[in-house]
């Protein structure tokens, strides 16, 4: 081939050209940073949490299946200091329509058609004190370790079943919560007190009945790595004012790469006496994996036999970047005291939060 040595030249003396230019030309100046959203007062935060499963179960109708589980979008931010607001729905809550049919002549007709709302949290707080604040609106209930977590902090993709069977934790109502931050000045132990009055109904619910529900937590932390704490919680549900109260105390200690903690909750829900225990161990396996374990038991009605159900589950996490974004993957053995049947899980989690 022959070489065309003018095009070579005439491509040094270009670029040549171009640097010399870029050398002498005078520098812009620096373009002020767009202001892309504007907030009437205060300062405003955008978070979010995705997640999606994959749930197979292997009882009589086996389950296979694809989930949405989490779509939260996060609206947060203050006034001023003293009060911090926050908002957030979660459209992956509503996956369908609540229906209400009837039959007549054999034939079914739908006699009502309601949505579920996707408002999640709708929280305005005042925090009059640097160790006190109020909380007004709707969250969630002051009851439980885990289920007053994050759920993009789960170490396991599913909560205990006193949140998952019970709804005792992880419950949502609207109402008007005290908080305390107290630090010991004898101890340094950390103290934390909080109580508050409710509907009782749940969430996006008005309250159906005379009584409000009251719910209190302590939760302390001795040293760094333990914490202790104790919780109760007594209302009425619905217009029959149905009893609705529990009790319950949790445990953690810490330890790095180690963690050890769990719960025990007692009360009664629908008329019935109902129990439940968990513990998890997690350990971290260099900055990527995570290995868990949990014990999990659960009796819906002490007063029947052989109706206690438990769950082993095994399980590991693989943090790409920390918590906000991970995969994970869980192995669910589940046992019942009667007659024993195939309903194992397996459940897989992509998650992306920020």
């Amino acid at each position: 081939m022959k070489t065309n040595y003018g095009m070579i030249v005439a491509g040094c003396l270009m670029i040549g050209a171009l640097n010399a230019m870029a050398q002498t030309a005078p520098a812009e100046a620096a373009k002020p940073t767009p202001e892309f959203v504007k907030v009437g007062a205060g300062n405003l935060t955008v978070s979010g949490l995705l997640q999606g499963w994959y749930q197979f179960t292997d009882e009589a109708t086996p389950e296979d299946t694809f989930r949405l589980r989490r779509a939260e979008i996060k609206l947060s931010g203050e006034i001023t200091p003293m009060v911090p607001w926050a908002v957030m729905i979660d459209p992956a809550q509503v996956r369908e329509d609540d229906t209400t049919t009837s039959t007549v002549n054999g034939t079914n007709y739908v006699t009502s058609v309601g949505r579920k709302s996707v408002l999640q949290d709708f929280l305005v707080t005042l925090k009059l004190h640097p160790t006190s604040a109020f909380d007004i609106g709707q969250y969630k209930t002051p009851f439980g370790m885990e289920g007053l977590e994050s759920s993009a902090k789960l170490d396991l993709i599913e909560r205990s079943m006193l949140a998952s069977q019970l709804k005792w934790a992880d419950y949502r109502d609207i109402g008007v919560t005290y908080k305390g931050n107290f630090t010991c000045p004898f101890t340094g132990a950390k103290i934390q007190p909080s109580a508050g009055i409710y509907n009782g109904d749940g969430q996006n619910r008005l309250d159906a009945n005379n009584p409000m529900a009251y719910a209190g937590r302590l939760a302390v932390k001795p040293v760094d790595a333990l914490h202790l704490g104790v919780a109760h919680y007594n209302g009425d549900t619905g217009s029959a004012e149905t009893e609705n109260h529990r009790t319950g105390v949790e445990a953690k200690i810490a330890v790095n790469p180690v963690s050890v903690y769990g719960e025990y909750a007692m009360g009664e829900s629908a008329g019935k006496d109902k129990e439940t225990a968990y513990v998890t161990a997690t350990c971290m396996l260099g900055e990527l994996f995570q290995a868990v374990a949990r014990y999990d038991w659960y009796d819906p009605d002490e007063d029947a036999d052989d109706d206690a159900k438990d769950e082993t589950t095994l399980g590991v996490n693989y943090f790409i970047k920390k918590h906000n974004a991970k995969l994970a993957l869980n192995y669910v053995f589940r046992g019942e005291e009667g007659a024993s049947t195939d309903n194992d899980i397996v459940r897989a989690l992509a998650q992306v939060s920020f």
